[in-house]
Order: C-alpha cells, then sequence, then structure tokens
C-alpha cells in the first residue's frame, strides 16, 4: 500500500508538472514578454523557465525575516536531496 500511495503522489506531481509547463508555453503574455525588442536585447535567447524539486518525507517549515518581508523555509534531508537534484538539473540542462 505504501508503494501504491507514492506512485499517486509522483504521478500527480508529474502531471502538475506538465500542466503547469503546457499552459506556460500556451500563455500569451509569456510569449509577448519573451518575444519583446528589449529582452532579447538584454538576454539574446530569453526564454522563461521554471525549476521545481519534490521531497517525499518529513520537513519543518519555518518563517524568516522581519515584519517586512517574511519568507518560508523547508528544513529536512529531504527537502535538502530534493533542492540538490532539482540545481543539478540546472547544471545538466535537464
Amino acid at each position: 500500500k505504501g508503494q501504491a500511495s507514492l506512485k499517486v503522489v509522483a504521478d500527480s506531481a508529474l502531471r502538475a508538472y506538465l500542466e503547469i509547463m503546457l499552459a506556460l508555453r500556451a500563455a500569451p503574455q509569456v510569449q509577448s514578454w519573451e518575444r519583446r525588442a528589449e529582452v532579447q536585447r538584454w538576454r539574446p535567447g530569453f526564454g522563461v523557465r521554471l525549476g521545481y524539486g519534490l521531497h517525499f518525507g518529513w520537513a519543518i517549515e519555518c518563517a524568516i525575516g522581519s515584519e517586512f518581508k517574511i519568507e518560508a523555509s523547508y528544513l529536512s534531508p529531504h527537502v535538502n536531496m530534493a533542492s540538490r537534484l532539482e540545481g543539478a538539473t540546472k547544471q545538466f540542462g535537464v
């Protein structure tokens, strides 16, 4: 039963990722932004890219910041590994 629920989580995450990427590619606002001359002068070949990391395990969520700006942070070896894997995708162009 544990493997089955893990498969459901992984399949759902993959489906959500693919839906977001397809919507991003189809969004007229994003396409317009990517084609803007000033954007292309600033970064030739610029395109919107997103990275994702998914962890499955325990995590501690905490708020870090001040009364003016608060960011969420997640602490756990599972989150750390997911973050490292997501970072490696950038390095290797995956």
